[in-house]
C-alpha cells in the first residue's frame, strides 16, 4: 500500500507545484503586501524546494499528519473525515444502481445471445462505457429536474426523505456508467459457465431454470463480476468529482475541486491519499469475498 501512496502522491505533489498561481496570494488575495505574502510563503513552507517539501509533508503523512488547510487553517483529516461519508453514501447508492440495471441484464444477454435483445444489450453497454458522466448528469438535471421538475438537481437533502430524492440523479448518473461494465463482464462471465457440462447435467435432472440460474449459474461466474464490481466501487469513491461538482453534492470529490482550484496542496494531498487507502481496503475487501463464494480459494489460502 505504501509505495502505491508514495507513487499517486508524488504525482500529484509535483503537478500541483508546478501549475501556475501562487498559494500564498491565493490565501491572502489581491490586497495583500509584498512583506505578508514573503511571511505566508515562509508560514507555509513554500521557499523550500519541490522535492524538500515532498519529503517533508510525506514523513508527516506517513505519521498520520496530513497537515494544515491553507484556505481555512482546519486540520485536513478532521475536513477530509466531515466529507467523506456524504461520498460514500453517493458511492453506495451508484453501485446499487449499477448493480440492479447490471447483473440482470448481463444474465439476460447471455441467456439470449445472438439475439436482438442481446445485440441492443451489448449497443447500449458500449454507448454507457463511453458517455461521459458530466453530459449525462446534466441532461437527467434538465429533464428530471429543469423540464418535469420532479427530483432536486442540488445539494444533499437533511432527513431520511429528502436524503433520497436528492440522491437520485446524482446516483443515476454515476450507477449508469458502471452498469455498462457490469453488464459487459456478467455476460461475458455467464456465457463461460452456461457451456460447462454440469449446467447441461443440471437441467438433465429437471431442476427448474431459475435454480439452475441462480445456484449453478451464477454462484461459478461470480468472481469476475465481484471484481468488475469491486473497480468499480473503488472508481465511484476517487472518480466522483465532477458528478459531485454538477450537483453540489458536499463530498469529497468537490472538496477536491474547490482545493486544487486554490492550490491548497495539503488538502487535496490529504485527500488523495485517504481515497488511495480507501481503494486498497476495497481491494483487500473483494479478496476476502473470494474466498466466502469459492470454496477452492479458501482452500488454497489455507493449505499456504
Amino acid at each position: 500500500m505504501i509505495p502505491v501512496l508514495l507513487g499517486v502522491t508524488f504525482i500529484v505533489f509535483f503537478i500541483l507545484a508546478l501549475t501556475p498561481g501562487d498559494p500564498a496570494a491565493i490565501v491572502l488575495g489581491d490586497g495583500a503586501t509584498p512583506e505578508l505574502l514573503a511571511q505566508t510563503r515562509e508560514e507555509l513552507g513554500l521557499n523550500h524546494p519541490i522535492v524538500v517539501r515532498y519529503f517533508l509533508y510525506m514523513k508527516n503523512a506517513l505519521q498520520g499528519d496530513l497537515g494544515v488547510s491553507y484556505r481555512n487553517k482546519i486540520d485536513v483529516m478532521d475536513t477530509v473525515l466531515d466529507r467523506f461519508p456524504a461520498t460514500c453514501i453517493l458511492a453506495l447508492a451508484g453501485i446499487f444502481v449499477a448493480l440492479l440495471i447490471g447483473i440482470p441484464t448481463g444474465i439476460i444477454s447471455a441467456k439470449r445471445q445472438y439475439t436482438l435483445l442481446d445485440y441492443s444489450t451489448t449497443v447500449l453497454s458500449l454507448i454507457g462505457v463511453a458517455m461521459p458522466n458530466f453530459w449525462f448528469g446534466l441532461v437527467v438535471v434538465l429533464i428530471f429536474s429543469l423540464r418535469l421538475g420532479w427530483l432536486p438537481s442540488q445539494g444533499m437533502g437533511e432527513g431520511l426523505v429528502p436524503l433520497l430524492r436528492s440522491l437520485v440523479l446524482p446516483a443515476l448518473t454515476l450507477g449508469t456508467g458502471c452498469a455498462a461494465t457490469i453488464v459487459r463482464m456478467t455476460r461475458s462471465s455467464m456465457l463461460e459457465v452456461i457451456r460447462q457440462d454440469y449446467i447441461s447435467t443440471a437441467r438433465s435432472k429437471g431442476i427448474s431454470e431459475h435454480l439452475v440460474t441462480t445456484r449453478h449459474m451464477m454462484r461459478n461466474a461470480l468472481i469476475p463480476i465481484i471484481t468488475a464490481v469491486g473497480l468499480q466501487f473503488g472508481h465511484l469513491l476517487g472518480g466522483a468529482m465532477l458528478t459531485e461538482t454538477i450537483f453540489s453534492w458536499p463530498g469529497l470529490g468537490r472538496l477536491m475541486v474547490e482545493s486544487i482550484k486554490s492550490k491548497d496542496m495539503p488538502l487535496v494531498l490529504g485527500s488523495v491519499i485517504f481515497l488511495a487507502v480507501m481503494f486498497s481496503l476495497v481491494n483487500l475487501a473483494v479478496d476476502i469475498i473470494y474466498a466466502f463464494v469459492d470454496p477452492r480459494i479458501k482452500s488454497q489460502f489455507q493449505g499456504r
